[in-house]
Protein backbone atom coordinates (compact mmCIF):
# COMPACT_ATOMS: atom_id res chain seq x y z
CA UNK A 1 0.00 0.00 0.00
CA UNK A 2 3.16 2.17 0.29
CA UNK A 3 3.75 2.85 -2.89
CA UNK A 4 0.53 4.13 -4.09
CA UNK A 5 0.32 6.24 -1.40
CA UNK A 6 3.58 7.28 -2.35
CA UNK A 7 2.64 7.91 -6.24
CA UNK A 8 -0.25 10.11 -5.12
CA UNK A 9 2.10 12.31 -2.96
CA UNK A 10 4.44 12.86 -5.62
CA UNK A 11 1.07 13.83 -8.12
CA UNK A 12 0.19 16.35 -5.46
CA UNK A 13 4.09 17.85 -5.52
CA UNK A 14 3.85 17.93 -9.16
CA UNK A 15 0.52 18.94 -10.22
CA UNK A 16 -0.69 21.51 -7.99
CA UNK A 17 0.81 23.88 -9.30
CA UNK A 18 -0.48 23.49 -13.20
CA UNK A 19 -4.03 24.30 -13.87
CA UNK A 20 -5.05 20.28 -14.14
CA UNK A 21 -7.02 20.09 -11.00
CA UNK A 22 -4.97 18.01 -8.96
CA UNK A 23 -7.53 16.94 -6.88
CA UNK A 24 -8.97 15.31 -9.64
CA UNK A 25 -6.16 13.56 -11.08
CA UNK A 26 -5.28 11.59 -7.79
CA UNK A 27 -9.53 10.50 -7.42
CA UNK A 28 -8.96 9.49 -11.41
CA UNK A 29 -5.82 7.56 -10.50
CA UNK A 30 -6.63 6.22 -6.85
CA UNK A 31 -9.96 4.98 -7.54
CA UNK A 32 -9.70 3.50 -11.04
CA UNK A 33 -5.62 2.26 -10.61
CA UNK A 34 -4.89 1.81 -6.88
CA UNK A 35 -8.78 0.95 -6.53
CA UNK A 36 -8.93 3.06 -3.25
CA UNK A 37 -12.55 3.97 -1.62
CA UNK A 38 -13.27 7.60 -3.28
CA UNK A 39 -13.80 8.73 0.39
CA UNK A 40 -10.18 8.00 1.40
CA UNK A 41 -8.62 9.22 -1.37
CA UNK A 42 -10.45 12.87 -1.06
CA UNK A 43 -9.43 13.06 2.24
CA UNK A 44 -5.64 11.98 1.60
CA UNK A 45 -5.44 15.22 -0.95
CA UNK A 46 -6.93 17.04 1.58
CA UNK A 47 -3.46 16.04 3.69
CA UNK A 48 -1.48 16.28 0.55
CA UNK A 49 -2.52 19.91 0.17
CA UNK A 50 -0.75 20.58 3.14
CA UNK A 51 2.73 19.89 1.77
CA UNK A 52 1.83 21.94 -1.14
CA UNK A 53 0.89 24.93 1.20
CA UNK A 54 4.11 24.62 3.09
CA UNK A 55 6.09 25.07 -0.80
CA UNK A 56 3.74 28.41 -1.22
CA UNK A 57 5.04 29.55 2.34
CA UNK A 58 8.42 28.83 1.70
CA UNK A 59 8.34 30.27 -1.75
CA UNK A 60 6.90 33.37 -0.43
CA UNK A 61 7.57 34.00 2.73
CA UNK A 62 8.93 37.62 2.41
CA UNK A 63 5.19 38.25 1.87
CA UNK A 64 3.61 36.30 4.26
CA UNK A 65 6.37 37.44 7.37
CA UNK A 66 7.21 41.19 5.95
CA UNK A 67 5.96 42.69 9.07
CA UNK A 68 7.78 40.05 11.20
CA UNK A 69 10.89 40.38 9.56
CA UNK A 70 10.92 44.31 9.73
CA UNK A 71 10.60 43.97 13.51
CA UNK A 72 13.36 41.85 14.08
CA UNK A 73 15.98 43.15 11.17
CA UNK A 74 14.99 47.32 11.13
CA UNK A 75 17.52 47.35 8.16
CA UNK A 76 16.60 45.20 5.78
CA UNK A 77 14.07 46.41 3.13
CA UNK A 78 11.64 42.83 2.68
CA UNK A 79 8.73 44.72 1.40
CA UNK A 80 7.81 46.46 -1.73
CA UNK A 81 6.78 49.93 -1.98
CA UNK A 82 3.53 48.94 -3.03
CA UNK A 83 3.01 47.08 0.42
CA UNK A 84 4.43 48.43 3.23
CA UNK A 85 5.60 46.44 6.06
CA UNK A 86 2.90 46.84 8.28
CA UNK A 87 0.57 44.12 10.09
CA UNK A 88 -2.72 44.45 7.76
CA UNK A 89 -0.86 46.17 4.52
CA UNK A 90 -2.75 45.55 1.76
CA UNK A 91 -2.06 42.25 0.75
CA UNK A 92 -3.03 41.11 4.41
CA UNK A 93 -6.55 41.99 3.36
CA UNK A 94 -6.71 40.81 0.10
CA UNK A 95 -6.28 37.26 1.76
CA UNK A 96 -8.66 37.83 4.61
CA UNK A 97 -11.74 39.15 2.23
CA UNK A 98 -11.14 36.06 -0.74
CA UNK A 99 -10.59 33.57 2.24
CA UNK A 100 -14.20 34.76 3.40
CA UNK A 101 -15.52 34.40 0.01
CA UNK A 102 -13.90 30.87 -0.15
CA UNK A 103 -15.52 30.04 2.99
CA UNK A 104 -18.95 30.82 1.55
CA UNK A 105 -18.79 28.80 -1.29
CA UNK A 106 -16.12 25.68 -0.51
CA UNK A 107 -17.95 25.14 3.28
CA UNK A 108 -21.26 23.91 1.35
CA UNK A 109 -19.67 22.57 -1.12
CA UNK A 110 -17.45 20.62 1.20
CA UNK A 111 -20.42 18.76 3.08
CA UNK A 112 -22.26 17.76 -0.33
CA UNK A 113 -18.53 16.52 -1.99
CA UNK A 114 -18.42 14.03 1.22
CA UNK A 115 -21.64 12.65 0.73
CA UNK A 116 -22.02 12.60 -2.72
CA UNK A 117 -18.45 10.71 -3.02
CA UNK A 118 -19.47 8.53 -0.09
CA UNK A 119 -22.64 6.84 -1.57
CA UNK A 120 -22.16 6.96 -5.29
CA UNK A 121 -20.31 4.19 -7.24
CA UNK A 122 -16.56 4.82 -8.46
CA UNK A 123 -17.64 4.92 -12.01
CA UNK A 124 -20.46 8.03 -11.09
CA UNK A 125 -16.76 9.70 -9.47
CA UNK A 126 -14.84 9.17 -12.35
CA UNK A 127 -17.55 10.44 -14.54
CA UNK A 128 -18.48 13.63 -12.98
CA UNK A 129 -14.11 14.19 -12.45
CA UNK A 130 -14.31 13.88 -16.66
CA UNK A 131 -17.34 16.28 -17.00
CA UNK A 132 -15.61 18.76 -14.47
CA UNK A 133 -12.20 18.64 -16.25
CA UNK A 134 -13.62 19.60 -19.26
CA UNK A 135 -15.26 22.75 -17.76
CA UNK A 136 -11.78 22.82 -16.13
CA UNK A 137 -10.50 23.27 -20.26
CA UNK A 138 -13.08 25.43 -21.33
CA UNK A 139 -12.06 27.88 -18.81
CA UNK A 140 -8.64 27.81 -19.48
CA UNK A 141 -9.19 28.31 -22.92
CA UNK A 142 -10.26 31.94 -22.34
CA UNK A 143 -7.00 32.50 -20.63
CA UNK A 144 -4.92 32.50 -23.83
CA UNK A 145 -3.24 35.30 -24.63
CA UNK A 146 -4.18 36.92 -21.51
CA UNK A 147 -1.89 40.43 -20.65
CA UNK A 148 -1.50 43.04 -17.71
CA UNK A 149 -0.08 45.37 -16.10
CA UNK A 150 -1.78 45.45 -12.96
CA UNK A 151 -0.62 45.11 -9.41
CA UNK A 152 -1.93 43.91 -5.84
CA UNK A 153 -3.21 47.72 -5.43
CA UNK A 154 -5.46 47.49 -8.27
CA UNK A 155 -7.84 44.71 -6.95
CA UNK A 156 -10.61 46.23 -4.89
CA UNK A 157 -12.01 44.23 -1.90
CA UNK A 158 -15.26 43.62 -4.14
CA UNK A 159 -12.80 41.74 -6.91
CA UNK A 160 -10.91 40.23 -4.18
CA UNK A 161 -14.44 38.23 -2.55
CA UNK A 162 -15.06 37.29 -6.22
CA UNK A 163 -11.57 35.66 -6.38
CA UNK A 164 -12.52 33.57 -2.99
CA UNK A 165 -15.89 32.44 -4.98
CA UNK A 166 -14.03 31.26 -7.22
CA UNK A 167 -11.43 29.26 -5.03
CA UNK A 168 -14.08 27.92 -3.51
CA UNK A 169 -15.74 26.27 -6.06
CA UNK A 170 -12.13 24.32 -6.61
CA UNK A 171 -12.98 22.02 -4.07
CA UNK A 172 -15.31 19.81 -6.49
CA UNK A 173 -12.48 17.83 -7.97
CA UNK A 174 -11.99 18.48 -11.56
CA UNK A 175 -11.94 22.23 -11.26
CA UNK A 176 -8.64 23.55 -11.01
CA UNK A 177 -7.94 26.12 -8.46
CA UNK A 178 -5.69 27.64 -10.03
CA UNK A 179 -7.10 27.93 -13.45
CA UNK A 180 -10.46 29.18 -12.03
CA UNK A 181 -8.01 32.00 -10.09
CA UNK A 182 -5.24 32.21 -12.52
CA UNK A 183 -7.78 33.23 -15.30
CA UNK A 184 -9.81 35.46 -13.61
CA UNK A 185 -6.97 37.45 -12.51
CA UNK A 186 -5.36 37.42 -16.18
CA UNK A 187 -8.46 38.68 -17.68
CA UNK A 188 -8.67 41.06 -15.32
CA UNK A 189 -5.53 42.51 -16.45
CA UNK A 190 -2.67 41.81 -13.44
CA UNK A 191 0.52 40.60 -14.67
CA UNK A 192 1.12 36.94 -15.17
CA UNK A 193 3.74 37.06 -12.06
CA UNK A 194 1.83 38.33 -9.77
CA UNK A 195 -1.26 36.98 -10.93
CA UNK A 196 0.45 33.31 -10.26
CA UNK A 197 2.00 35.71 -6.84
CA UNK A 198 -1.65 36.02 -4.90
CA UNK A 199 -3.22 32.69 -6.98
CA UNK A 200 -0.75 30.93 -4.64
CA UNK A 201 -0.64 33.02 -1.57
CA UNK A 202 -4.87 33.09 -1.63
CA UNK A 203 -4.57 29.40 -1.56
CA UNK A 204 -2.75 28.86 1.76
CA UNK A 205 -5.39 29.82 4.41
CA UNK A 206 -8.28 27.78 2.48
CA UNK A 207 -5.92 24.64 2.58
CA UNK A 208 -5.17 24.92 6.04
CA UNK A 209 -8.73 25.27 6.79
CA UNK A 210 -10.42 22.16 4.75
CA UNK A 211 -7.66 20.23 6.39
CA UNK A 212 -8.72 21.32 10.13
CA UNK A 213 -12.29 20.80 8.87
CA UNK A 214 -11.84 17.24 7.39
CA UNK A 215 -9.93 16.30 10.59
CA UNK A 216 -12.54 17.35 12.33
CA UNK A 217 -15.51 15.37 10.13
CA UNK A 218 -13.25 12.31 9.97
CA UNK A 219 -14.11 12.07 13.92
CA UNK A 220 -10.88 14.14 14.45
CA UNK A 221 -8.86 10.35 13.49
CA UNK A 222 -5.46 10.43 11.38
CA UNK A 223 -6.63 8.61 8.07
CA UNK A 224 -3.23 6.98 8.21
CA UNK A 225 -0.34 6.18 10.77
CA UNK A 226 0.63 9.92 11.71
CA UNK A 227 4.20 8.75 11.12
CA UNK A 228 3.49 7.73 7.31
CA UNK A 229 0.60 10.95 6.65
CA UNK A 230 3.57 13.20 7.72
CA UNK A 231 6.26 11.60 5.24
CA UNK A 232 3.94 11.73 2.43
CA UNK A 233 3.29 15.07 3.29
CA UNK A 234 6.98 16.01 3.06
CA UNK A 235 7.05 13.62 -0.36
CA UNK A 236 4.84 16.45 -1.44
CA UNK A 237 6.44 19.45 0.26
CA UNK A 238 9.65 18.70 -1.65
CA UNK A 239 8.15 17.65 -5.44
CA UNK A 240 6.42 21.02 -4.99
CA UNK A 241 9.36 22.74 -4.75
CA UNK A 242 10.90 20.98 -7.66
CA UNK A 243 7.86 22.41 -9.61
CA UNK A 244 6.86 25.37 -8.16
CA UNK A 245 10.57 26.62 -9.09
CA UNK A 246 10.47 25.24 -13.07
CA UNK A 247 6.80 27.01 -13.03
CA UNK A 248 8.28 29.91 -11.90
CA UNK A 249 11.70 30.77 -13.13
CA UNK A 250 11.10 28.35 -16.56
CA UNK A 251 8.65 30.45 -18.47
CA UNK A 252 7.13 27.33 -20.39
CA UNK A 253 4.08 27.88 -22.36
CA UNK A 254 2.02 24.66 -22.64
CA UNK A 255 -1.57 24.94 -23.39
CA UNK A 256 -3.10 22.91 -20.32
CA UNK A 257 -6.86 23.79 -21.49
CA UNK A 258 -6.43 20.99 -24.33
CA UNK A 259 -4.77 18.45 -21.87
CA UNK A 260 -8.00 19.34 -19.38
CA UNK A 261 -10.54 19.12 -22.36
CA UNK A 262 -9.27 16.00 -23.51
CA UNK A 263 -8.55 14.05 -20.56
CA UNK A 264 -12.20 14.93 -19.38
CA UNK A 265 -13.60 13.55 -22.83
CA UNK A 266 -11.56 10.67 -23.07
CA UNK A 267 -12.82 9.55 -19.19
CA UNK A 268 -16.49 10.66 -20.12
CA UNK A 269 -16.29 8.39 -22.97
CA UNK A 270 -14.60 5.30 -21.73
CA UNK A 271 -16.97 5.91 -18.23
CA UNK A 272 -20.11 6.19 -20.05
CA UNK A 273 -20.66 2.77 -21.65
CA UNK A 274 -19.54 0.98 -17.73
CA UNK A 275 -22.37 3.01 -16.09
CA UNK A 276 -25.26 2.46 -18.57
CA UNK A 277 -24.16 -1.01 -18.92
CA UNK A 278 -22.89 -2.45 -16.04
CA UNK A 279 -21.02 -5.79 -15.57
CA UNK A 280 -22.90 -8.30 -13.09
Amino acid sequence: MIIPLLILALMQGLLEYLPVSSEGQILLVGVNIFLFDPSFVLSLVFWFHLGTALTVIAFYHRDIFSPVYSRLRPESTVATDEEPQRWFGPLFVFVIVGTIGTIVIALPLYFFLKSWVTYLMGSVVTLIIGILLIITGIVLFFQRGARGDLKLADISLREAFVLGLLQGIAVLPGISRSALTLTWLLVRGVEREEALRLSFLLSVPAIFGVVVLDFIVEGAVFILPVFILLSLILVAFFTGIVTLALLRYYAVKVPWWIFCLGLGIIVVVLTIPGIVFPIP
